[in-house]
């Protein structure tokens, strides 16, 4: 037999960032005392309906301040009415320290040379819970169920949504700018603004305000680096030096088979069509 509660409340974890919890019974009675924390609201939910919403402080559960979920639970008992819903508590705090990162490398050609690299990116980015409503019946959607206790799913659950979006945005802004990876983190502000911009909508589908977004790194890894370093320096090389050498006699000139372009023989990447050799 589930143990019926006559007090609710959740004072978070200290140790761990949450934004919801779902109350561990599902089982209440009328009269029973809700203590909502500051920084916190409080939501009935029932038969995947987000009802009645509490803000701070302590509220004694009665009919005249449970209207919405009135209408779909009887009380007949007047007292002590026992009756069933989910209660959802929700952080409406900032949250400023939320962490996120690409979770695999992330397949990018760079705009300026052509190369196919992996890229990973990693930042920071701050939240607040702006409808409760609304981020209580999209949320509990997508997640797996009873998984709402978890106070690790959420932020990974948007980390997903972020990495989801960071390979077009990341393409976009090095086309726009013409600009490689070997520059990209002189521009990191601009580019924490473009990862803002674009992520603000997907966000605001849940009830939530971006209040900030970071972009702290960002690049291939460093052998992805070193290739494209090189690269630079061979498409540079290749292209005005290749004339001299065979001008002067030197037997260093090969031919590219995949463009037909002179090269020099101990050149890894061809400085014209950036084929590997």
């Amino acid at each position: 037999m589930r143990q019926i509660l006559d007090r609710i409340k959740y004072d978070g974890d200290d140790n761990t960032q949450w934004l919801i919890y779902k109350y561990p019974s599902d089982e209440f009675v009328m009269g029973s005392q809700l203590i909502v924390n500051q920084g916190q609201e409080a939501m009935f939910f029932n038969g995947g309906e987000a009802l009645d919403l509490f803000g701070p402080g302590t509220h004694t559960l009665s009919t005249a301040n449970l209207p919405i979920l009135g209408k779909s639970v009887n009380f007949i008992f007047g007292g002590k009415t026992p009756f069933s819903a989910e209660i959802y508590f929700i952080n409406k705090t900032v949250n400023l320290d939320m962490k996120w990162g690409t979770s695999t490398q992330i397949p990018i050609e760079d705009p300026k040379y052509g190369l196919v690299l992996n890229i990973g990116a990693r930042g920071q980015y701050g939240i607040t819970i702006k409808n409760t409503r609304l981020f209580v019946s999209r949320i509990i959607g997508a997640l797996p169920n009873g998984s709402e206790r978890d106070s690790t799913i959420i932020p990974k659950y948007f980390n997903g949504l972020i990495n989801s979006k960071i390979k077009s945005i990341t393409a976009q802004f090095m086309i726009k700018r013409k600009i490689s990876f070997l520059e990209v983190s002189q521009y990191l502000t601009e580019l924490s603004n473009s990862f803002r911009e674009g992520l603000e909508n997907e966000f605001e589908r849940f009830g939530i305000e971006l209040t900030n977004f970071f972009c702290v790194a960002i690049g291939p890894n460093p052998v992805e680096y070193e290739k494209l370093r090189q690269y630079k320096e061979e498409v540079a090389f290749g292209k005005d030096f290749c004339m001299r050498y065979r001008d002067n006699g030197m037997q260093t000139v090969g031919i590219c088979p995949s463009c037909g372009r002179e090269i020099l023989k101990n050149m890894k990447f061809c400085g014209y069509c950036g084929n590997k050799l």
